[in-house]
């Protein structure tokens, strides 16, 4: 059976054959692009391996036993322009039981931000060094629609996906507090304590199709889910960092991300039978929908052969899957259909490098890396088989952003008190220019 369809990715209403099939994590967020890689320039150059080296003030979030390096106290920022082009499912065809969405096509949801994405100011004293810094960990503002109209479903009775317009706007910005204690000349301990600050504004108009919604015109608002509230949260972050010996360091970290609530809406503008419901009437009201951050584990490696050369390599695991856990529906779907849409969890490889021209007056360094960014936008486990429940978020959830390869460049140069640095990351679908600058009391 062919299912012909005109849609956009995660949550949409499927005509007037039966019941609407959606998640809170509707289209706006199915492919969130969290800024878990570390901050800081020099870092981005590297490919953002840097928890093995962590010898300047990003630190303070990257790993914070790093700061126990810091000879002086001094002060980092970052600017950073991103630009994102985010798949979302468009339009095509599927084939069920067995379920092949290999018909279905895909547009690019395009957008940009401008943000002062990190700042520290450390405080070293004595075997203790003390940070205080604000980094944005999402910063996401976009506008997207599916094609004008959408197009009969074959689903054993008449029935539409329909058109939307969407806006997502999400930011969570973290405070946080950080402290080193150097307990040896081999070994350093870090922690840090977060405060994060959570708002979401999404909202997703779903339009009438042309003869087949009995009188509503063509274009109206049917229907109208929204995402909206603000939360704060605290997490914690932990970190080490070992000597080996001159040429060999190793860091280790541990990243708890924090847990926010808010508000969801399901609101009907008409009636099945096409006539207008006045006032509209808000079908589902969720008052504690959950976002969980996920958790970070990262281990690292550096490398120093020479004075000039610096190689890094890091690992972090991610269980981007406590995002989908406990999801919730808007539209009353069956738990055990809903459960079936998670991300998976991930592990971030990341491999970089930095030479110094040591022998200038002001040494110069170039930088790059590559790194590995796994799939983590949502996606429907299994195959529907011919369950009416599933068959719509299998079809809706079967694109998304798969996983991603990443290449920087980079380079930095260093005075007596003030370095600047610069980078680039490019990869398929997001494109991150940086600058940042250290200033040395």
């Amino acid at each position: 059976m062919k299912r012909q369809l005109s849609l956009a990715i995660g949550a949409a209403l499927v005509g007037l054959a039966g019941p609407a099939f959606a998640i809170t994590d509707t289209e706006t967020n199915a492919s969130i692009p969290f800024n878990l890689a570390n901050p800081g320039a020099r870092s981005m150059g590297m490919g953002g391996a840097f928890l093995g080296l962590a010898d300047d003030a990003t630190a303070a979030y990257t790993n914070p036993a790093g700061l126990s390096q810091l000879v002086t106290p001094e002060i980092s920022i970052e600017g950073r322009h991103t630009n994102y082009s985010l798949p979302y499912l468009n339009s095509g065809s599927v084939t069920t039981n067995p379920f092949n969405g290999s018909g279905l096509h895909t547009a690019d949801a395009d957008s940009s931000v401008n943000n002062v994405s990190f700042l520290s100011i450390v405080y070293p004293h004595d075997r203790w060094s003390f940070a205080f810094y604000r980094d944005e960990l999402v910063r996401f503002n976009n506008d997207f629609s599916s094609t004008p109209a959408g197009e009969p479903v074959d689903n054993g009775a008449t029935g539409v996906v329909l058109p939307i317009v969407a806006h997502a706007d999400l930011k969570i910005v973290n405070y946080g507090l950080s402290a080193a204690w150097k307990a040896s000349d081999n070994i350093s301990l870090g922690a840090g304590l977060s405060y994060y600050d959570f708002n979401i504004d999404t909202s997703i108009h779903r339009l009438a199709f042309p003869n087949i919604q009995g009188n509503i015109p063509t274009g109206n608002v049917v229907n109208r889910q929204d995402q909206f509230g603000s939360d704060n949260d605290v997490g914690i972050n932990l970190g080490a960092r070992f000597v080996f010996n001159e040429q060999w360091s190793g860091g280790l970290v541990y990243r708890r991300g924090p847990r926010f609530e808010y508000n969801a809406t399901n609101t009907a503008f008409y009636r099945t039978d096409g006539s207008v419901l006045n006032p509209p009437v808000v079908v589902t009201n969720l008052n504690n929908v959950r976002f969980k951050v996920p958790d970070e584990y990262g281990a690292g490696v550096s490398w120093h052969p020479t004075d000039s050369l610096v190689v890094n390599f890091d690992a972090d695991y991610i269980p981007y899957s406590q995002l989908t856990r406990g999801i919730q529906s808007l539209f009353g779907s069956d738990a055990a259909v809903v459960s079936r849409l998670s991300i998976p969890n991930g592990t971030e490889i990341h491999l970089g490098g930095e030479y110094t021209f040591t022998q200038m007056a002001h040494p110069f360094s170039i930088r790059a890396g590559v790194w590995h960014d796994p799939r983590h936008s949502i996606e429907f486990t299994g195959d529907p088989g011919t369950n009416s429940s599933a068959i719509p978020l299998a079809i809706l959830f079967s694109g998304g952003q798969g996983s991603q390869t990443h290449g920087a460049l980079g380079f930095g140069w260093a005075f007596s008190k003030f370095q600047i640095d610069a980078a680039a990351d490019f990869s398929d679908v997001t494109d991150t220019y940086s600058v940042s600058a250290v200033y040395h009391f």
